[in-house]
């Protein structure tokens, strides 16, 4: 029964064994089919699918390439590739359709959003097609945008596509990677039980040597299931391997298609052709896993080829010629025969990199062609990855050249476009500027002939008027003949004007060549008033079919006028000048000839100085008048204090005339700044008048007053009177009134004429009111002038006002109040005014306003006892005096002086004020010595140093 029992157990284990070593094969084997359906399934599924799908976006960009090289260039030939796409995406779309039921996720992308957005595109194509064909070129321009759009819209659906076959790739991929794990757990296990089985027998064969040979014969089993197992084993690691090259082939070509639709993208939408090259070059490259790449471009000049390097990309700057007269080599042959062409290379210099590494390029040349399909330039790319050039990508290269090459030719013509655009737009731009030049001289002349003072008319040869001026048809309403017959219009005006007879004629004779020459004057009546003209005519284009004639009307009116009041002048002056010159030889003839008692030689005498004096005083004016309007005549402004100056001037007048004068004035002075001497005669003048004026009359009033910040003097007499026409020609040159009772007042009309323009000269405003037989009274008013004190002041002597608000501004660093005086005699008189400490600086010009100068405002500085050590500063354009030598408180400086230089003196003559040295500019010490003596300076020493003097001087005797 014991060995029953374990020949039964023995029996037992060996069944086991081998059917557990079954289940392991059995295992093995269906893990192992499972791994190779699902390694089919990527084969056989994933990639076709994945090569459809991006087979779609291929059809669809090449259509579009289709339409757009037909939009750019109208050419058929265009059109292949979008047939071409167009039949390849219903072969693709079908291939597509066929995995669809078996993956749900993809048919569901592919129902809802790719076929929609497909047939959108299609839709937009057919309808661009349509309107190129129909001769709508820029409405499909308009509307690339919309195709674009919805390519980015179906690029969006792509990307879904892409991403669900991504999801069934990697799900057969981790099928397959659980259906190995699986086998590799069945084995692991088949080799536990096989240990087991092992170790069973060995018990086995040590119990009974009966079963030794079955066990022999199972371990042999045993072995054999091992072996096939790692033979199986082998072949599922193979295969895992095998998908995983072909997954990285999957994301390679991912990666290269991603490139490719960025190279495409980039090949449209730019303005300028190297906004277009430097972004689709780079794409370019990389699409193709190229490493450099240049385009040259044929230019023709006068039928002479040069050949230029337009852009360039990845090659040493230095080994780029940009201009060359001449080709050799694959660069030559590429432009002659027009295909492609391939040259390796060896390299140097910088093209072998920073590692020197790079031994071998590859240069591939691609002609570039026109619509025409003539060669035009070439594009040149270089790979130094490689001396070994892959046969396979030709393909590729080839394809996204031929688009390189469409979209690079319509990028040339859209800037050839471009530039003849700028250009048509910069030659209207000079046409309409031209045209406008044309108008403004047109206009100018026009504007010239109208403005001129003269009149104008202009006839052809035949006698035609042509033109006019206003000032023409003012005088004979020639603009309502223009085109007339200008003989006939000029018979019609003498019937109106009879003294225009004798002007017809001649014009008349001139035109049928009696006359060679036109000048001819005539007086005609033209609103009542009788005018005086002058004709003279020009031959215009004379020899030239525009021969006409220009006939000039001159008037002569104001010069007859004063003709007139030069013979009126004449005979007044030949008057005046007669009157006194007769009684001065009238009176020397009977000194010289008789013998007289002393009495009467003296009272002739004095008529003679009388009459001379006369004289004298009318040509005087006349001088006067004649330096006032010819703009020569210089005025000396200064203060001046009127109450005093009228009080002189009737002090003077007070005994020589039986009128009493009587002044009025308040009770502050009056000072205004003006000419002193030309203010005495504009007063002389007015209070002659006065007196003459009024015979029977035994006062004149003078009255001062000030109003609104301008003093006014009104001198009134009580004569005769102003007629009311006569008061627009009060102030004329040599006017006079004519009547009776003037008849005997002598004068030559030139007073009032002077005192105008003197008052003028003044920024001053005279005016008169006048009554007949109760007299008259002018006025004058100047603009009052406000007494400055110079105090605690910086004092600048300066008629040039803006100079002036510079230094102003200048020393405004110092702090200090400034003062401007615009002539010396405002300074003597507020330096002999000041009260208070005095002024702190003085900076003085020499040429002033008024007569006197800075040299005399300095004098009378040196005199004044308080004030002598002011410090001065001398600005000038003129050299000091031959006997001018600076002290140390007076800076002689030459205009124009930097303002820092004149605040750094002015600084430090303000902080050595009390210093009594003087400081002089190296000289002759003698002579510096001698001057100094003679102006009073006693010196108690003089140094000498390199470029300069110090004089220490002697306190001054202000009582002497």
């Amino acid at each position: 029964m014991k060995n029953f029992t374990r020949s039964r157990i023995s029996m037992l284990y060996v069944v086991l064994t081998v059917a557990l070593l079954a289940f392991v094969s059995i295992s093995s084997y269906i893990a192992s089919r499972n791994m190779e359906i699902q390694s089919g399934a990527i084969v056989n599924d994933s990639i076709p699918i994945s090569e459809a799908a991006n087979n779609l976006l291929t059809d669809l960009i090449n259509q579009e390439t289709g339409i757009r090289g037909y939009l750019l260039t109208d050419n058929e030939q265009y059109l292949e590739s979008y047939t071409t796409g167009k039949q390849q995406l219903e072969a693709d779309l079908e291939k597509i359709q066929q995995y669809e039921e078996k993956y749900p996720t993809l048919q569901l992308i592919i129902d809802t959003q790719a076929i929609p957005a497909i047939a959108n595109v299609q839709k937009h194509y057919e309808s661009q097609l349509e309107l190129i064909q129909s001769g709508k070129s820029d409405e499909a321009k308009a509307r690339i945008t919309n195709g674009k759009t919805m390519m980015d819209r179906y690029r969006v659906v792509h990307s879904s596509i892409q991403k669900s076959i991504e999801q069934i790739t990697t799900n057969a991929y981790n099928a397959s990677n659980k259906a190995g794990e699986s086998s590799r757990a069945i084995a692991m296990v088949g080799g536990i039980i096989a240990l087991i089985a092992g170790g069973m027998s060995v018990i086995i064969f040590i119990r009974s040597n009966r079963v030794e040979e079955e066990l022999r014969k199972s371990e042999e089993t045993y072995r054999y299931m091992a072996e096939s197992l790692e033979t199986q084993n082998e072949e599922i690691i193979a295969q895992q391997e095998e998908q995983q090259v072909t997954l990285a082939k999957l994301s390679e070509r991912e990666q290269e298609l991603e490139l490719i639709t960025t190279y495409q993208e980039k090949l449209t939408g730019y303005v300028e052709l190297q906004d277009f090259l430097k972004h689709s070059l780079p794409a370019l490259l990389d699409s193709l896993n190229q490493d450099a790449a240049l385009i040259v471009m044929e230019r023709l000049d006068h039928g002479v080829a040069t050949y230029e390097v337009i852009h360039s990309s990845g090659f040493p700057e230095e080994h780029i010629t940009r201009l060359q007269s001449g080709l050799f080599g694959p660069a030559k042959r590429v432009f002659e025969e027009g295909v492609p062409l391939l040259h390796t290379r060896d390299v140097s210099g910088h093209e072998r990199g920073v590692h020197g590494g790079v031994i071998r390029a590859i240069d591939q040349y691609f002609p570039l062609l026109d619509d025409e399909q003539k060669v035009i330039g070439f594009l040149l790319l270089t790979s130094y990855q490689s001396a070994l050039h892959q046969e396979e990508n030709q393909r590729l290269t080839r394809g996204l050249v031929r688009q390189f090459d469409l979209a690079f030719y319509a990028q040339v013509m859209n800037d050839e476009r471009r530039k003849q655009a700028a250009s048509l737009a910069e030659l209207n731009d000079q046409l309409m500027m031209e045209k406008r030049l044309i108008e403004d001289q047109r206009d100018l002349i026009q504007s010239i002939l109208e403005s001129a003072h003269e009149g104008m008319m202009m006839c052809d040869s035949k006698g035609n008027l042509l033109f006019a001026n206003q000032r023409m048809s003012r005088y004979f309403g020639l603009q309502e003949r223009i085109g007339h017959n200008l003989v006939k219009s000029c018979h019609e005006i003498a019937a109106a004007f009879p003294s225009f007879n004798a002007v017809a004629s001649s014009i008349e004779a001139l035109l049928e060549s009696s006359l060679t020459k036109l000048t001819q004057r005539f007086s005609f009546e033209l609103d009542e008033q009788q005018q005086h003209a002058e004709l003279y005519a020009t031959v215009v284009g004379e020899d030239t079919e525009q021969k006409g004639y220009l006939f000039v009307f001159r008037d002569r009116t104001e010069e007859e006028r004063i003709d007139e009041m030069k013979n009126e002048f004449i005979s007044i002056v030949s008057h005046e000048l007669r009157t006194p010159l007769a009684s001065v030889l009238g009176f020397i003839e009977i000194l010289l000839h008789r013998e007289l008692p002393q009495e009467k030689q003296k009272k002739y005498m004095d008529t003679i100085y009388r009459e001379a004096q006369r004289l004298s005083n009318l040509i005087n004016d006349f001088l006067d008048l004649q330096r006032m309007e010819s703009g020569r005549q210089v005025y000396h402004f200064s203060p001046v204090n009127l109450l005093t100056t009228v009080q002189e001037i009737v002090d003077q007048w007070q005994d020589k005339q039986q009128h009493r004068i009587i002044v009025q004035h308040p009770d502050t002075e009056l000072w205004v700044r003006a000419d002193v001497d030309r203010i005495r005669q504009v007063f002389h003048n007015l209070l002659s008048n006065a007196i003459k004026y009024s015979p029977g009359a035994d006062r004149v009033d003078i009255r001062l007053s000030a109003i609104n910040g301008h003093a006014a003097i009104s001198i009134q007499d009580y004569g005769l009177g102003i007629p009311e026409e006569a008061y627009d020609q009060m102030f004329s040159k040599f006017f006079r009134v004519d009547n009776s009772d003037r008849r005997q007042i002598g004068g030559t009309g030139l007073g009032l004429a002077i005192v105008k323009e003197i008052i003028e000269g003044h920024h001053g405003h005279i005016s008169f009111t006048s009554e007949m037989g109760k007299g008259t009274t002018f006025t004058i008013e100047l603009e009052q002038y406000e007494l400055s004190s110079m105090d605690g002041q910086i004092v600048i002597f300066e008629d040039d006002d803006n100079l002036a608000k510079l230094i102003q501004v200048a020393l405004g660093k110092l702090n200090l109040p400034s003062l401007q005086l615009r002539s010396a005699e405002e300074g003597i008189l507020a330096l002999n005014r000041s009260q208070g400490e005095g002024p702190l600086l003085f900076i003085v010009d020499i040429l002033l306003e008024g007569a006197m100068t800075g040299w005399d405002f300095l004098a009378e500085l040196y005199r004044h006892p308080v004030h002598y050590q002011t410090p001065v500063i001398v600005s000038t354009a003129l050299d000091p005096p031959h006997d001018y030598h600076e002290k140390e408180i007076q800076k002689y400086l030459k205009k124009p002086f930097t303002m820092e230089r004149l605040v750094q003196v002015a600084k430090r003559l303000l902080d050595n004020k009390l210093n009594h040295s003087y400081v002089f500019p190296a000289q002759d010490t003698k002579s510096l010595s001698t001057t100094l003596q003679r102006n009073g300076i006693e010196v108690s020493e003089m140094k000498e140093n390199m470029d300069m003097i110090e004089v220490e001087i002697k306190k001054p005797n202000t009582e002497s």
